[in-house]
């Protein structure tokens, strides 16, 4: 067990208020990623929360290694893990026979260790909510699209993801299972949350998933080089539970398209490191320097101008969204209003 050094600042104290960031897909199997986590500085100051909606590694010590990395550079990490998590037979040992749902219960064993946040809580009367999901095909409302490969043989996931034999992981069963780990937590949030409202003093939520909670956060099967993506995306259950909750903002991750809009009133936020191919084509963030993958200096990393993003502090409230290409090609509103949990907002 790696243990956390002493963090970057403390969440007592601090007048400058607390600070919200938020990033996905970090996968840190590749040495550029996890050089740009190593690089990213410490927060001192302010209290600062980072949101990580999963997709670390497959690999249990990286998970860890990369866990306790940001907890020396945030106050408070909250967390929920991907697919790639929950990956078993890739790597795995000969003769292991444990399921994702197994390896799911390692993880937050060792978030717990850690200190990293699996559940909700409320910091300084902002609720961070992570809410488990799972994708299923009957997601996709867009036509069929003729000649593309069925989503098992083309997702890893397939291969690399081991379940029960009473699971079904081609229909809606994982779906389903996944929503029922929301319980009893999100009920009592959202019965506490009500009381409050009625109060006239709701808190800001900002919740959190690895999977997309709806359709229209995701590009159309035109734009997508593998038409069938939509059916290994997201979560009607995961969208319910967001309506339930009504965040200010939620972030999400998967499919490595950093989004930032405002629909039905909630900012929808992804942020992804993803892989370095895809950081290359980020021509807006790109330095331009060469990244040498056997180590030396980290100032040199080509993307370390790119950090999680500020989605919520205690002076603005929520943040401005950010100009990112698909809410902008879809026309989709960065502003709306004074958004709630924005300061001046109603």
């Amino acid at each position: 067990m790696v243990v956390a050094e002493e963090r970057g600042s403390s969440l007592q104290g601090v007048e400058s208020g607390l600070r919200v960031f938020a990033v996905s897909d970090l996968h840190v199997d590749h040495a550029q990623n996890l050089s740009w986590v190593r690089q990213l500085p410490a927060h001192v100051g302010s209290p600062s929360v980072l949101i990580l909606a999963g997709d670390i590694s497959h690999r249990l010590e990286l998970i860890e290694e990369t866990l306790v990395l940001l907890l020396q550079k945030f106050d408070r990490v909250f967390f929920c893990p991907g697919n790639h998590e929950l990956w078993v037979e890739r790597g795995g040992m000969e003769g292991d026979t444990r399921t994702s749902l197994d390896k799911l219960d390692e993880i937050n064993r060792l978030c717990k260790e850690l200190g990293v946040d699996t559940a909700p809580a409320c910091v300084e009367n902002v609720w961070l909510v992570p809410i488990s999901s799972w994708y299923h095909a009957s997601f996709d409302r867009q036509p069929e699209w003729e000649g593309a490969l069925p989503v098992t043989k083309v997702m890893t996931d397939f291969r690399a993801c081991r379940w029960p034999a009473s699971v079904d992981p081609a229909g809606d069963d994982l779906a389903k299972l996944f929503d029922t780990f929301n319980d009893p937590q999100l009920g009592n949030l959202e019965y506490c949350l009500e009381e409050e409202a009625s109060g006239g003093d709701r808190p800001v939520v900002i919740s959190f998933s690895h999977f997309v909670p709806r359709n229209d956060l995701i590009p159309e099967k035109e734009h997508l080089f593998y038409k069938n993506l939509p059916k290994a995306v997201g979560s009607d259950w995961l969208r319910e539970r967001i309506r339930s909750l009504s965040p200010a903002v939620h972030v999400f991750g998967h499919t490595h398209f950093s989004w930032d809009s405002i629909l039905d009133d909630v900012r929808y936020v992804q942020w992804p490191l993803a892989y370095p191919k895809e950081q290359e084509r980020r021509r807006k963030y790109g330095i331009g320097q060469r990244y040498d993958s056997a180590g030396g200096d980290t100032s040199t990393h080509p993307f370390s101008s790119w950090k999680p993003l500020e989605v919520y502090n205690s002076v603005q409230g929520v943040t401005r969204c950010r100009r990112t290409y698909w809410a902008n090609h879809y026309g989709q509103a960065t502003v709306k209003g004074p958004l709630k949990g924005r300061a001046g907002a109603v």
